[in-house]
């Protein structure tokens, strides 16, 4: 079980980094292109803002996931660094459990959301309003499987000791 959810987590951050650099270049390319038919031949593109929007939303709602994954998102490491090993565990876990709370709260939430908006569309593009809104859930999926992993694979040995962090420092 625990190789598998593992498995399953490394697959899933590289279909996030996959999405991600692949929008990330899509968003350059767009933007790039709107500033050049806007400036140089003074004619604005009218669709770049709506796709930009939906790019930028899936951006950063399938980038959480691999922030959680790398285990980079923020945090106040001057309280867990003082800890115990198994203290900073209990500690790790407990906020982890309460992340893991919150996403599924915002996944229920966000349903209902992108149900309402599936029907609308935007204006300049052939997409449903509901796939700007869906990047959230899905995001939250992934990020949850994350946690998951990271709970069942934390040991003691982990946690970090101020000899480590001088060896880090030096």
């Amino acid at each position: 079980m625990k190789t598998a959810i593992h498995q399953v987590s490394l697959i899933l951050d590289k279909i996030c980094a996959g999405v991600t650099g692949f929008l990330l270049v899509a968003l350059c390319l767009i933007i790039d292109y709107s500033v050049v038919m806007r400036f140089i031949f003074n004619s604005p593109v009218t669709w770049q803002y709506e796709l930009t929007l939906v790019g930028l939303c899936w951006t950063t709602f399938i980038g959480m996931p691999m922030t959680f994954h790398k285990q980079e998102h923020m945090s106040l490491t001057f309280v867990t660094n003082s800890l115990k090993p198994k203290a900073w565990c209990i500690y790790k876990d407990v906020i982890d459990v309460l992340l893991i709370v919150f996403l599924v709260a915002g996944i229920v939430n966000s349903i209902q959301v992108v149900q309402n908006a599936w029907s609308q569309y935007y204006q300049t593009i052939p997409v449903r309003r509901g796939l700007y809104y869906l990047s959230f859930p899905i995001g939250c999926c992934i990020s949850v499987v994350h946690l998951v992993d990271i709970i069942l694979n934390r040991k003691p040995e982990d946690a970090p000791t101020a000899q480590k962090d001088e060896e880090v420092a030096a």
